[in-house]
């Protein structure tokens, strides 16, 4: 037996253990990044960045926190919160689906589940996901047949009470008093 067989191997750190964690946990490949002034390209798809609040776009981290699902957003927003990377997608505004993934929302999305002044990066995707449908044009409306009018006369009856009626209003001086009587049969 050789020397290294024989002696026990030295325990890792915490910090060395979770890092080989994480390189081996990928569940994706890591993406390619490149980083050219106001131009992101991440696996051949182009992205211009629109705001780098405190520098928080870093080539390195967002390497290893991309994933090929992102593809499909329009604008991809990251927020670095306790030296983490949160990645988060949002469509244009034309496209149908739920309010909370539209473009309009993105300040909503950085003021209520962002930690206040962490820093962050919006990327617009150079090549949308989605292109506009045109509108769909309503129904006509259903066309009435000629021959029905669109309104019926009918006689409206009269609204003051009949003889005989359960109730029967009496004055005295000033006040208004109701008699209820039964209908006389």
């Amino acid at each position: 037996m050789s020397k290294e067989q024989k002696e026990p191997k030295k325990a890792k750190g915490k910090k060395e253990q979770k890092a080989e964690a994480a390189e081996t946990k990928s569940l994706h490949p890591l993406a390619e990044v490149v980083v050219t002034g106001e131009k992101v390209v991440i696996n051949q798809r182009e992205y211009r960045l629109l705001v780098n609040q405190r520098d928080a776009l870093d080539r390195e981290v967002l390497k290893q926190k991309y994933d090929p699902y992102l593809d499909q957003y329009d604008y991809l927003v990251g927020d670095v919160s306790s030296d983490h990377l949160r990645l988060r997608g949002f469509y244009n505004d034309y496209v149908k689906t739920s309010i909370d993934r539209k473009k309009s929302t993105i300040v909503d999305y950085l003021t209520e589940y962002c930690n206040p002044g962490a820093p962050y990066f919006i990327l617009e995707s150079l090549q949308p996901s989605r292109k506009p449908r045109p509108t769909q044009r309503r129904r006509p409306a259903r066309k009435r047949p000629k021959n029905k009018a669109a309104f019926t006369e009918r006689k409206v009856k009269d609204g003051r009470p009949k003889k005989g009626s359960y109730a029967e209003s009496r004055k005295k001086k000033r006040h208004q008093t109701f008699v209820i009587r039964k209908k006389k049969s």
